[in-house]
């Protein structure tokens, strides 16, 4: 049962309510990020909906961190991207750094930023938005900064001046903006959104619409939480089972918008690209011969240069990298990996950690599942174990962060989605301890985040 109770928010004017949290659901009073820290906080279960009806069940399978068992696969190896950091406390930052996102002033109460306290001062902060240092125009400032197909490749950061300070506060940079990734949805909103395949060809769209609130948990500290809800699902597609894959690589010829790519039994491979309403425009071909592939996935930028890549294995078990040029073509492809047979699933949901660098999970015959996280430059960091008993599993996928939770207050996690034959669909929130030594063994793992919907099994799989 969902624990209740009440909780302090204060919308965007700076209203103050006390409202009734009938699905609040507590992590064991703290959670533990990835560099030790434990952080008190409620997570309140919004919005949960059904494909075709609505039912509760217990999701018996339990994910936890293990050791790895077994050899895995070779990988092609590429040199580690190191993470700077500040050792100062800058502004925190909530967005994630690509083309479509929206990025805000995550919380107050760090770094000197003070919430102000008078009631009747409006606005209570003010931003100032910059790329590379240099503040945009008067037009795209304000609380909240959409990020445009003109943004790729620089770095934004904000400085903020609350009412009750003359000081301004800055932030950190963010690393250059980069293509819009399968995280943004369909929508043009840059919201978790679901695109379903069903086994007779239609395409089924599930928008999703977050609205942010101030949350208060302490006298000057309030942080920005959103309540997500379900648009009504439509059908954005017919005709669709021409395809033996259907995937999404985000936004693949540049024009800012998120596309989808078929294959054919021929092996062609068919570029719809998306119009940022849900809709597709007329498709083009953008290859041939693919069918030597067994498994094609998207995972976003693989290889650090901003655009979106594509995975693809063959049944020998060799993985490539197609990287794409930005513009809806190809570059030069190499391969990244090998021994990838011993899969049945692999699964690119993009960054689950928030350390700027995609992840890739699979799942072998056993039903353990895998991460190989990547090092943003086209290499591999150390793989690990994730969980066992996913063979109960009929579908595992990615599409952004439905919590819109974030780490360190800056990009946001995108979560992993699971359903089996019962049709009920599972969030999982990724962790990464890899920098603590005392997590050596087993630094990845997956938090069962709880049920986000029933009836899911009528989709043959996600997209």
């Amino acid at each position: 049962m969902m624990p209740s109770g009440t909780v302090e928010v204060i919308n965007l004017s700076g209203e103050y309510s006390l409202q009734e949290c009938l699905a609040c659901v507590w992590i064991a009073g703290v959670r533990l990020d990835e560099n030790g820290l434990f952080w008190a906080g409620f997570r309140g279960i919004m919005g949960t909906f059904r494909a075709l009806s609505v039912k509760w069940a217990a999701f018996a399978v339990l994910v936890l961190g293990s050791t790895a068992v077994g050899v895995g696969p070779a990988l092609a190896q590429g040199d580690s991207a190191s993470l700077q950091q500040s050792s100062q406390s800058p502004a925190q930052m909530m967005g994630a750094p690509f083309v479509g996102s929206e990025l805000r002033l995550a919380r107050t109460g760090n770094g000197g930023v003070n919430y102000c306290p008078d009631e009747n001062q409006d606005p209570r902060f003010v931003m100032e938005w910059l790329s590379n240092g240099v503040p945009l125009p008067a037009e795209r400032q304000g609380d909240v900064l959409k990020l445009l197909p003109e943004d790729r490749g620089n770095r934004i950061s904000f400085n903020v001046q609350t009412c009750s300070s003359e000081t301004k506060h800055y932030s950190l940079e963010t690393p250059p903006i980069a293509a819009s990734n399968r995280a943004n949805g369909w929508t043009g909103r840059g919201n978790f959104e679901l695109l379903g395949r069903t086994a007779d060809g239609d395409l089924v769209l599930y928008p999703r619409t977050y609205e942010p609130q101030w949350v208060r948990f302490m006298e000057f500290d309030r942080a920005i939480s959103f309540n997500g809800s379900w648009d009504e699902p439509r059908v954005v597609g017919t005709g669709w089972n021409i395809f033996d894959i259907v995937f999404s690589p985000g936004d693949f010829d540049g024009d800012g918008n998120n596309d989808v790519l078929g294959r054919g039994s021929a092996g062609n491979l068919m570029l719809y690209s998306g119009d940022g309403d849900g809709g597709w425009y007329p498709p083009s071909q953008v290859g041939s011969g693919w069918n030597i592939f067994d498994s094609i996935v998207g995972p976003g930028d693989f290889n650090g240069d901003g655009n979106n890549d594509v995975l693809a294995r063959d049944r020998s078990g060799n993985l490539f990298l197609y990287p794409g040029d930005g513009q809806g073509g190809w570059l030069e492809p190499s391969q990244v990996g090998s021994g990838w047979q011993i899969f049945d699933k692999i699964i690119a949901p993009g960054d689950t950690t928030a350390k700027g660098a995609v992840s890739i999970f699979a799942r072998d015959r056993s039903g353990y599942l895998h991460q190989y996280p990547t090092d943003g430059q086209g290499g591999w960091k150390a793989p690990g174990v994730v969980g066992q008993g996913w063979d109960v599993m009929t579908e595992i996928s990615g599409a952004g962060s439905y919590w819109k939770e974030t780490s360190r207050g800056t990009a946001e996690r995108n979560n992993l989605i699971a359903y089996g034959h019962d049709g009920d669909l599972i969030s999982y929130g990724n962790y990464d301890l890899s920098q603590s030594p005392e997590y050596a063994a087993a630094p990845y793992g997956l938090d069962n985040q709880g049920p986000i919907g029933s009836g899911w099994d009528i989709f043959k799989n996600l997209i």
